[in-house]
């Protein structure tokens, strides 16, 4: 992996709030052109692609400033 966990679900929150924005420009009131419809499509689809391509292999953390973060998002995270 090229990047670091905490940067894909970043790209993962940011693909939800494309595709949030997507089902509103496709169902909400006032529905969006085609075109634009379709621009919103494939910006979702190259980003996912992206994603899907990276596939070197993922390193723990090393320095201390990673290891911190990923203690304190353990302690945000709630468990519905």
């Amino acid at each position: 992996m090229l990047h670091k966990i905490s940067q894909l679900c970043d790209k993962i929150d940011s693909l939800k709030k494309s595709a949030d924005h997507l089902r509103f420009l496709k169902y909400g009131e006032n529905k969006a052109p085609r075109e634009i419809i379709d621009n919103s499509i494939a910006a979702i689809q190259a980003e996912c692609l992206l994603i899907a391509n990276d596939k070197s292999d993922y390193n723990e953390p090393h320095n201390q400033e990673d290891k911190e973060k990923k203690k304190s998002s353990k302690k945000n995270f709630v468990v519905l």
